[in-house]
C-alpha cells in the first residue's frame, strides 16, 4: 500500500509538569500552529493495562492529549485525503525525548471510529527519524535471510533465550520448509562471530534476543552482546548499525526483556539514526501464543512484499487473534526513516502467487522511483459509487460523465502549436483527477501521456522533485517504446538545469510528435519548490518557441484548486501563460444517469429522487456520489426523497468534504467575511475572478460562478449557516463599522496584514505601481472591505491605464451613502512619475464619460504630490496617495471613514 504522511512533532517535553509542545509538521492537508499538551497522570501511561477497555481509555486520553480540535481536523481531512487518493495515511510520530519514547503511542484510540489506531487498515503508526542523509536504496533478495542472534552474558539478569529462538523457528517453520525463509541462529553471540555471520550469510533481517541499554547522558544506545569468557561485551548503537549497513541489513528486531527498563527506547531510534531503515522493537514481553502468531504474520506479510508497516500490522492482528491482552497486539514499536515502508525489492512477490500466497501490493517510493497503482483500495471492489480515488474508464464506465469541459480539452491538446499549457481548476474532489484519466484515455492513441500525482512529494524539495518527474517519464517511455529503445538518463539532475536539458534530450530521442504531461495535486508542492519548478515548466514554452526546438512537443497538463489559481493568476505566476479550465457541476441528466445505476443493484428509484440528490448538491461530483454511497451502504430496496433527506441530514454532521470547506474558511478572515455578505446579508455581489476574494472562495468550493454570486449548494449553505450561528453569532451583523463587522481583533489584523502583503507585491523597486494583476489584485481587495463595494465582472474597461470598476449595493452596509454615485466607481492606477495634475484630469475624465461615472479613485504611487483633486463638471476626481493608504494599513484605521474624508475634500474644490 501506498501511504500519504501526517507528520506530528512531540517535544520539549518536561517529566516534572507532564507538558509538552506539539506541532503538525506537514500532512495532506496542510501543516498546524505550535500548540503545547499535557498528560494528565502522565506516570501511569506507562503501566500495565490487561483489558481493552482499559487500554481504550488510555489510549483516547492520549489521542485528546497530543489531537486537539484543530489538529484532529488536520487528521480527519488527511484521511478523508488518503483515501481518495486510494492510498493509506502513516502517522509518523516525530519524539525528541526518551520519556515520551517510553509512551505506548500504538495504543491511540480515535474516539470517532470506536478503534484504536493501529486496528483501521488504512492508517499505520509509526516512529520516524528525519535524517540529513538520504533513504537507503532498495535491495534486491530471492529469499528472505533472517539471522537470529542470540546473547545472555554472566551478570544480567537470566534471559531464556532458548525459549525465544523456539519460539521463532515454530512461528517460521513453514516459510523455512518450503524454501522461502532461511533462519541462521547464533547463540552466545560476539562481537567476532556477528560479524563473520554477516559476512557468510549478508541477511536481509537481524532478529536480536537479548540486553540492551541506553546512556540517557550521553544518548548512546547499547546492545549486550557476550566476550569471549561469557561477560558482557557492550556493542554501542552506531557501530552496530555500521556494521549491519556494511553487509545490507534493511531490518532489525529487537526482542524485549522484564530487565531492559525502557531502554528500547533509546536504542532503536539509536540504530535508525545510525542509518538502520527500519527496526522493530517490543515495548515489553508478550505471551507465547501470541509472540508466534505476530512473528508467523509479521514475516509473511514480509514475504509477500508488503511494506513494513503492513507487515506490523498484520503481525498485531495475528497477535489479537490468540488473546483478549491489549499488551500481546500493542508492545510491537516500528521506528522507520524508509519513505515508503518497503525495504527491498525481490522475486518472492512472484514465488509466494505460484504457491497461492498473497500478492505483492504495489508502492510508489520517491527515492527509488517504484511505479505508482491507479488501481482502488481492496475495501473498495465491492463498492458501486465510489467515492474513494478517480473513476476509472475500464472499471467505472456507467459512472463517469464525460463533461463540456473534457472536449474542450482534447481541442486544444490537438492544436500543439497554439497550447502547450492547460490548467483544470476546481475546489477539492471534483472530479480533476477522473478527468485528468479521461483526457489520457481519448489521447493516448495519438500521444504519449504520462500522469504524475504530486502529492507524493508533499515535503520534498525541488530536486527530488525534478528526479522524481524525469523518472516517471523514462519509466513510462520504456514500457511505450521498449526496453532497448535510447533514452537519455536522469540520475543526476540536481535542478531546472539539467531538469531542462533531460527535456530537450528526451524530446530529441523519441519519435513521438506530443508528449502530454499531466501533473496532478499541483497544490501539494511547498511555495519554494513550485516556484523552482513551475518556472523551469514555463521555460519549456519561451525555448520551444525557437525555430527546430524540439521542447514544443511538450504539452502540460496540470489539476489544482486554490495553489494552482495563485501559479496561473498574476502576470509574474509562473504558469499565467495557461489555457484555464474552470470546471462545473454535473447537471440534472448527469444526476440522473448516475442515481439510475441503483438498478444494478436490485434497487428501484423512486420519482423524484435524482431531482431531491440535485437540489441538495447542485451537481457537486463528490456529495452527489457521497449520497449514493450511503444509500448503497444502507442496503435500501428502493431510492426514495425522504431517504435522500435522511442521508443528508447524516452528512451534514460527519462529512468531511463539508468540514473541509468550513475549515479553509476559519483560516481566510477576508472570505468568511465576504461569504457572510452574501450568504446572511443577502448581498447581490457580481462574480469576478478579477476579485481575488471571490475566486479564492469560489477554489475552496464555497460559492458557484454565478451572477450574482451564490452559495454552491443547498447542503454547503445549511452547513454555512449553522456554522456561522455557533461561532460567529450576533458578533456579525451587519455595521457600517469595518472594525465592528470583522469580529475579533486578531482578525483584523490578519486582513490588515494581507492587505499590506498585496500592497508589497504591487510595487515595484522604484516605489510605483505594477502594470496589471498584481496592482488590480491590491486594488480589489482593498476595496472588497467596503460591505457596499463589489468587484464588477467587466474590470477592466479597455483603456490605456488599469482600472478596477466597484458595483455599489445600496442596500448593503453603508451603501446609502455611495449610493448617489450609482451605478459605479471607478479606481483607476496612475504610476508615471512626469504625469501632470493636467493629464489626470484629461485621462480621467475621458474614462468617466465613457462609462457615465461619476466618481474616480486614482490611486497614485511615484506620481507628482500634493494634487487635491477635485470637481469636474459632475464627476468628482479623488487623487489617493500610496503613502496615505500604506499609513492607513499600518494604523489599521477605518477605509470607510477614510474615503468619505477623500471625497468630501474633493467635492469642495474645483479641479485644475
Amino acid at each position: 500500500m501506498e501511504y500519504l504522511n501526517f507528520d506530528l512533532r512531540l517535544g520539549e517535553w518536561n517529566p516534572l509538569s507532564y507538558t509538552g509542545i506539539a506541532e503538525v509538521l506537514q500532512s495532506p492537508a496542510g501543516e498546524g500552529e505550535r500548540y503545547p499538551f499535557t498528560l494528565k497522570d502522565g506516570h501511569l501511561l506507562i503501566a500495565k493495562y490487561s483489558r481493552r477497555d482499559e487500554a481504550a481509555a488510555m489510549g483516547r486520553k492520549l489521542a485528546e492529549s497530543i489531537l486537539p480540535p484543530q489538529s484532529l481536523t488536520l487528521w480527519y481531512e488527511s484521511y478523508q485525503i488518503a483515501r481518495e487518493r486510494s492510498r493509506g495515511l502513516r502517522l509518523r510520530l516525530h519524539i525528541d525525548s526518551w520519556e515520551l519514547s517510553r509512551i505506548p503511542w500504538e495504543l491511540l484510540y480515535d474516539a470517532r471510529r470506536e478503534e484504536f489506531f493501529v486496528f483501521d487498515p488504512l492508517v499505520s503508526l509509526v516512529r520516524y527519524l528525519r535524517l540529513h542523509a538520504a533513504p537507503p536504496a532498495l535491495r534486491e533478495s530471492k529469499t528472505l535471510k533472517v539471522l537470529a542472534i542470540a546473547a545472555n552474558p554472566r551478570g544480567q539478569a537470566l534471559l531464556n533465550w532458548k525459549r525465544e529462538l523456539a519460539v521463532l523457528r515454530q512461528a517460521l517453520s513453514e516459510f523455512v520448509q518450503a524454501g522461502r525463509i532461511e533462519i541462521i541462529a547464533s547463540e552466545h553471540t560476539t562481537h567476532e562471530l556477528l560479524h563473520s555471520l554477516l559476512l557468510e550469510s549478508t541477511p536481509d533481517v537481524v532478529h536480536f534476543i537479548g540486553h540492551g541499554e541506553y546512556d540517557r547522558e550521553n544518548l548512546v544506545g547499547r546492545l549486550i552482546l557476550e566476550d569471549e569468557q561469557g561477560r558482557a561485551a557492550p556493542f554501542a548503537a552506531p557501530e552496530v548499525a555500521r556494521l549491519l549497513r556494511r553487509y545490507g541489513v534493511n531490518l532489525v528486531v529487537l526482542n524485549a526483556c522484564e530487565t531492559a527498563k525502557g531502554a528500547w527506547a533509546g536504542l532503536a531510534p539509536a540504530l535508525v539514526r545510525a542509518e538502520i531503515p527500519a527496526v522493530v522493537a517490543m515495548q515489553w514481553p508478550v505471551e507465547d501464543r501470541a509472540a508466534i502468531r505476530f512473528c508467523r504474520c509479521f514475516y509473511q506479510a514480509l514475504f509477500a512484499e508488503k511494506t513494513v508497516d503492513e507487515c506490523v500490522a498484520e503481525g498485531r492482528v495475528g497477535a489479537s487473534s490468540v488473546g483478549s491482552n491489549p499488551r500481546d497486539w500493542g508492545a510491537p514499536v516500528l521506528f522507520l526513516r524508509s519513505l515508503s515502508g518497503r525495504l527491498w525489492t525481490s522475486d518472492l512477490g512472484r514465488i509466494g502467487r505460484k504457491s497461492g500466497r498473497i500478492a505483492p501490493v504495489p508502492s510508489q517510493d520517491t527515492a527509488s522511483g517504484e511505479t505508482p497503482t491507479s488501481a482502488p483500495l481492496a475495501q473498495e471492489k465491492e463498492v458501486l459509487f465510489k467515492t474513494r480515488g478517480p473513476l476509472l474508464s475500464s472499471s467505472d464506465q456507467t459512472l463517469i460523465i464525460d463533461r463540456p469541459e473534457l472536449r474542450r480539452a482534447v481541442r486544444l491538446a490537438q492544436q500543439p502549436s497554439v497550447t502547450q499549457y492547460i490548467a483544470f481548476l476546481s475546489a477539492r474532489q471534483t472530479g480533476k483527477t477522473t478527468l485528468l484519466f479521461r483526457l489520457m484515455d481519448l489521447l493516448k492513441d495519438a500521444y504519449a501521456c504520462i500522469f504524475v500525482d504530486l502529492s507524493v512529494l508533499r515535503a520534498q524539495d525541488a530536486r527530488a522533485c525534478f528526479r522524481f518527474v524525469a523518472f516517471r517519464l523514462i519509466s513510462e517511455f520504456r514500457d511505450l517504446l521498449g526496453p532497448s529503445a535510447p533514452l537519455p538518463e536522469a540520475p543526476h539532475i540536481e535542478g531546472s538545469v539539467e531538469f531542462l536539458e533531460f527535456l530537450r534530450g528526451l524530446a530529441d530521442m523519441v519519435p513521438i510528435p506530443r508528449i502530454v504531461l499531466l501533473l496532478d495535486e499541483v497544490g501539494a508542492l511547498s511555495a519554494e519548490v513550485s516556484d523552482s519548478f513551475f518556472n523551469t515548466i514555463r521555460t519549456v514554452f519561451t525555448q520551444g518557441r525557437s525555430l527546430n526546438s524540439n521542447l514544443s512537443k511538450y504539452l502540460f497538463v496540470f489539476s489544482g484548486a486554490v495553489d494552482l489559481y495563485a501559479l496561473t493568476f498574476g502576470s509574474n505566476s509562473p504558469l499565467n501563460i495557461c489555457e484555464k479550465i474552470y470546471l462545473h457541476d454535473f447537471a440534472l441528466p448527469d444526476v440522473e444517469k448516475i442515481v439510475g445505476q441503483f438498478h444494478v443493484l436490485g434497487a428501484k428509484v423512486a420519482q423524484g429522487s435524482a431531482e431531491r440528490i440535485y437540489a441538495l448538491a447542485a451537481g457537486h461530483p463528490y456529495l452527489t456520489t457521497r449520497m449514493c454511497t450511503l444509500l448503497e451502504q444502507a442496503k435500501v430496496k428502493e431510492v426514495t426523497p425522504a431517504q435522500v433527506d435522511a442521508v443528508a441530514q447524516e452528512m451534514l454532521v460527519e462529512d468531511d468534504n463539508i468540514h473541509h470547506v468550513i475549515h479553509e474558511l476559519e483560516q481566510r478572515p477576508l472570505e468568511r467575511r465576504r461569504l457572510h455578505n452574501i450568504l446572511l446579508e443577502g448581498q447581490k455581489v457580481p462574480f469576478s475572478r478579477n476579485d481575488p476574494v471571490l475566486a479564492s472562495l469560489e477554489m475552496i468550493g464555497a460559492i458557484r460562478a454565478a451572477q450574482p454570486c451564490e452559495v454552491r449548494n443547498l447542503l454547503y449553505e445549511r452547513a454555512l449557516r449553522q456554522y456561522f450561528a455557533r461561532v460567529e453569532g450576533d458578533a456579525l451583523r451587519a455595521s457600517t463599522s469595518f472594525h465592528i463587522a470583522v469580529g475579533p481583533s486578531d482578525e483584523i489584523e490578519s486582513v490588515y496584514s494581507r492587505l499590506q502583503a498585496l500592497r508589497l507585491d504591487a510595487l515595484d523597486s522604484t516605489g510605483t505601481y505594477r502594470l496589471g494583476k498584481p496592482w488590480e489584485t491590491f486594488a480589489a481587495a482593498l476595496f472588497s472591505m467596503l460591505p457596499a463595494f463589489s468587484i464588477r465582472p467587466e474590470a477592466s474597461l479597455e483603456d490605456q491605464s488599469p482600472n478596477v470598476v466597484l458595483a455599489i449595493d445600496s442596500q448593503a452596509p453603508g451603501g446609502v451613502h455611495w449610493s448617489i454615485y450609482q451605478p459605479s466607481i471607478l479606481v483607476q492606477c496612475l504610476r508615471h512619475r512626469s504625469a501632470s495634475p493636467q493629464r489626470i484630469i484629461t485621462q480621467a475624465l475621458g474614462t468617466a464619460s465613457r462609462h457615465s461615472i461619476r466618481l474616480v479613485l486614482v490611486m497614485t504611487a511615484g506620481a507628482p504630490s500634493g494634487w487635491p483633486g477635485g470637481m469636474c463638471g459632475d464627476v468628482c476626481i479623488v487623487p489617493i496617495a500610496d503613502a496615505e493608504i500604506a499609513e492607513l494599513l499600518q494604523e489599521r484605521r477605518d477605509l470607510d471613514a477614510f474615503l468619505r474624508e477623500k471625497v468630501l475634500e474633493a467635492r469642495l474644490r474645483k479641479a485644475e
